[in-house]
């Protein structure tokens, strides 16, 4: 038997149609039944991820500062521990601009041809984004070039991430250790996965208190930051 359904912050629910009904039966009683419904928006979720994939990175990174050695295999684990996380963060910052994009694009000034041309040439799919954000709320020059940039450099390395290349690349130097390394392991580090997510944040953030949108658009933006909030992630000024 059901005790109720649990509700998390920024959680938006209601009933479908047919779903709330109210009816007196032939004994003349009052009977009725409601099922509730719920949409859960995983935004959040995926910067939660995020930033708890960040700390393990920074402290990844610390060890490779102060535990560096001439030994490849501690070489290899000391990088790995990098890696991963920083690509974990990465990833969850691209999934999170494709949720942002899914959010405002039912309510942004955008035709369907709009979107047929996207897809007939080839607009990258973080110009897509910015397009979406550009048409949903009132950027200036300045945050617009930010905006553009920032998404532009979290999509590209996105998809380093999940569409990995197995061609064969130069080795790279990086100014922390004391060998060549795959390029991956400069990509995919904590001084990059901390500069996307920081990214990732500040431009919730300016269109969190920046509103301009649909009703609609504000509330689910409202709604995320109180469920960043809940878990943890950032702390609402009251």
């Amino acid at each position: 038997m059901s005790n109720g359904v649990l509700l998390f912050e920024g959680m938006t629910c209601g009933f479908l149609t047919g779903d709330f009904k109210i009816s007196i039966n032939e004994n003349g009683d009052i009977e009725s039944c409601a099922i509730l419904s719920t949409v859960y928006n995983v935004i959040p979720v995926w910067l939660r991820i995020a930033r708890d994939n960040l700390r393990l990175a920074q402290t990844a990174h610390e060890e490779i500062i102060n535990e560096w050695s001439q030994s490849p295999v501690s070489q290899k684990a000391l990088l790995i521990s990098e890696l991963a996380p920083s690509m974990q963060v990465i990833v969850a910052c691209g999934i999170t601009l494709d949720g942002l994009y899914e959010m405002l694009r039912p309510h942004a000034i955008i035709s369907e041809q709009d979107i047929q041309n996207w897809q007939k040439n080839r607009t990258s799919r973080g110009a897509q984004i910015f397009e979406i954000i550009r048409r949903s709320y009132r950027l200036n020059n300045e945050i617009s070039k930010k905006f553009k940039a920032s998404i532009r450099q979290i999509i590209k390395l996105r998809d380093m991430a999940v569409h990995p290349s197995l061609e064969l690349k130069n080795a790279i130097l990086r100014p922390d250790i004391s060998v060549g390394v795959d390029w991956r392991f400069g990509a995919f580090c904590f001084n990059n996965a901390k500069n996307c997510f920081e990214s990732t944040i500040n431009m919730l953030a300016f269109l969190y208190e920046h509103p301009r949108s649909t009703q609609a658009n504000h509330e689910a933006m409202v709604n995320i930051f109180l469920s960043l909030q809940e878990l943890g992630v950032v702390r609402i000024n009251p």
